[in-house]
């Protein structure tokens, strides 16, 4: 099962750039055993890390859970707030997933960046950007399967034209989790604002991120 956390991180940011590589390598190793299928961070509208997401392939949320207290972000004290969620995944374009991918040498960490005037984790390295939508439903569940159809109908849409990587959702039924390839943050607005979903007031939330894919292991994926 896959299970995505969805974390924030402190505000004291020293004590996440001190945690970082201590991090990215135990993302690593998650990966290398099959039990990380994807993760990097959230930005802020200035382009700076706010949080991080990650997804793992677990055989149940308590092994997630484990796998969350390992992490030195968690253990460094880095993280001001983390959600598990069992997530469903719909739809899914593994070409657009990879092309998503960061290359090590576009990774600009914060202080690097300032230094030499680049922008944060270098977010205009791609034409296409990659956004999250991390949504939560409304209570009223008979609203959700209501409006279910001609959300998942928009979804096949965006899929075909190319604006949808991933999506679906959370195995409670509490919300969802999209990720969307889009030119700018406006543009991947514009898609939320279109969903069925967003126009019947089934989010009752939604936080909308830029994210920096940098790690993938495609074998934990299939294309849907």
């Amino acid at each position: 099962m896959k299970v995505v956390n969805y974390t924030t991180y402190v505000q004291d940011r020293h004590r996440v750039d001190a945690s970082r590589a201590d991090h990215q390598a135990y993302a690593d190793a998650l990966r290398e055993h099959d039990r990380l299928v994807m993760g990097g961070p959230l930005l802020d509208d200035d382009g700076r890390p706010r949080g991080v997401l990650l997804v793992y392939e677990v055989a149940s949320k308590e092994e997630a859970e484990t796998l969350v207290q390992g992490d030195p972000f968690v253990l460094n004290g880095a993280i001001a707030d983390y959600r598990l969620s069992e997530w469903t995944v719909l739809n899914s374009n593994l070409e657009l997933l990879a092309a998503a991918l960061v290359a090590k040498d576009r990774r600009v960490a914060p202080k690097e960046s300032r230094a030499s005037g680049a922008t944060p984790f270098d977010s205009v390295a791609h034409a296409a950007r990659t956004y999250v939508n991390y949504a939560k439903y409304v209570a009223d569940r008979s609203q959700v399967a209501r409006v279910r159809p001609a959300h998942r109908s928009y979804a096949r849409t965006i899929k075909a034209n190319g604006e949808l990587i991933m999506a679906g959702p959370f195995a409670d039924d509490s919300g969802a989790l999209f990720i969307y390839r889009a030119q700018s943050k406006d543009e991947a607005m514009a898609l939320v604002l279109e969903d069925p979903y967003h126009a019947a007031g089934v989010f009752e939330t939604f936080a909308l991120s830029e994210w920096r894919l940098f790690g993938l292991n495609a074998g934990l994926i299939q294309d849907r």
